[in-house]
């Protein structure tokens, strides 16, 4: 338990990363999020590098691939052969806001994760906050301005709420406990009309614990979308989509996406 406490307070220190925000869309939006701390990865797909050194924090937009399957997609440890999550044929959804997100599983496995982004319509006045367990650490609970937001969050597990807008005191304890606070209390911005998603991930074990936010904007009832980000991440670098997308289109028939489709823990 010592060693849990210390890993994830430390937690507390470690930068938050912003991942570019995007505009509430009718067309498909997809996201490839890379959420495994201190690893480069190279994706292949179809036998080709896809994106090359993809590193953590990095965001790659795949939205132009929409409704196309990638072919034998690989993660692969940068510069080598090495297979750090072999996922298979990868069909992409052609509708609706996803996040497909590399990270590691409770036991520390690299993982890859499909999460579909609530972007329904957001009353006046209120914002919406979603949290992802994407971290090798055990079940916890997550509190807002002191109440549980969230309760017994596992690896793979999303909380979603909608919130007045204003700023929320969030804090992270062992799961069915008021105390210890083994992360924050931490100040999180609810904008009006604006979803805020957090990942907590890394391993607790490894101390790399870190968080990860993306924001999706434009959705309360009068919506006016501005692209914002304070630090956003860099792309990666790596072939274009349209690389990407010719290595789609090789003929291959559209399988189940690999990975897992998290489960939803929502409370209003």
């Amino acid at each position: 338990m010592k060693k849990l406490l210390a890993a994830l307070a430390a937690a507390l220190m470690l930068a938050v990363f912003t991942v570019p925000a995007v505009n509430a869309q009718d067309d498909a939006t997809i996201m490839l999020l890379h959420g495994i701390p201190d690893t480069d990865v190279d994706v292949v797909a179809g036998g080709e590098v896809a994106i090359a050194g993809f590193a953590f924090g990095d965001m790659e937009d795949l939205s132009a691939l929409a409704g196309t399957t990638l072919p034998g997609v690989q993660v692969v440890l940068a510069g080598t052969e090495d297979v750090a999550i072999d996922i298979g044929d990868l069909a992409l959804p052609d509708s609706g806001n996803t996040t497909i997100v590399a990270h590691l599983d409770a036991e520390g496995t690299p993982a890859v994760a499909v999460f579909t982004n609530d972007t329904s319509e957001i009353a006046a006045g209120e914002g919406r906050l979603t949290v992802r367990h994407a971290a090798a650490a055990p079940e916890v609970d997550i509190l807002a301005n002191g109440e549980v937001a969230f309760a017994a969050v596992p690896n793979g597990a999303e909380g979603v709420v909608d919130l007045p807008a204003g700023t929320i005191t969030a804090e992270v304890v062992p799961a069915g406990a008021t105390e210890p606070v083994v992360i924050g209390p931490a100040e999180l911005p609810i904008a009006e009309g604006t979803s805020l998603i957090v990942y907590a991930v890394g391993s607790l074990e490894g101390e790399t614990l870190q968080v990860l936010t993306q924001s999706i904007e434009g959705l309360g009832s009068a919506p006016a979308a501005v692209n914002t980000g304070n630090s956003p991440v860099s792309q990666s670098g790596g072939l274009p989509v349209a690389a990407l997308a010719g290595i789609a289109l090789a003929g291959l028939a559209v399988v189940g996406v690999g990975g897992r489709r998290l489960a939803a823990v929502r409370r209003s």
